[in-house]
Parts: C-alpha cells; structure tokens; sequence
C-alpha cells in the first residue's frame, strides 16, 4: 500500500450528501474516501495539464461511463423480471 498522509476537509452540507449518494450510486466500486482521493488527484492533474485544451480528468470519465453503464444495462433488467 502507498505511503499516505491523513487529510481532514471540510465540505458542506449539500457536497457531502452529493458525494456519499454518487459512491451508494456506484455500488462497492467507491468509498467516500477513494472518492475524494481520486478527485483531488483529477484537479492536480487538470492544473498541471499543459497545452491547448483542459483535458477531463479520467477519473472522472470513469466514474461517469460506470454510473451510465449501471443506468442502461441494469436499471431496465430487474423491470423485466417483475
């Protein structure tokens, strides 16, 4: 495991809730922790991006292509077996 430092933030009311329901939306995949982890390493990521265009962190990307897999492959199958 990598060598970590413990970091506290504090975020409001309205992020934390948004947040903790994205990682329930994601099923096991993410905690709240390897959440936020991986979010602040996307914005490094993006600052120190040089060049023309921003890219969008691939952290981001997949998390957003594994929230609309679960949407269109799973969300119509358990409709089908009731």
């Amino acid at each position: 495991m990598a060598k970590g430092k413990t970091v506290t933030i504090r975020v409001s009311e309205e992020t934390f809730h948004e947040v903790k329901e994205m990682c329930s939306e994601l099923g096991e995949a993410f905690n709240f922790n390897q959440f936020v982890n991986q979010s602040l390493s996307a914005i490094l990521e993006v600052i120190s991006h040089e060049g023309g265009d921003i890219p969008v962190p691939r952290f981001a990307m997949m998390v957003r292509l594994m929230k609309e897999y679960e949407e269109k492959h799973f969300s119509g199958f358990s409709k089908k077996e009731e």
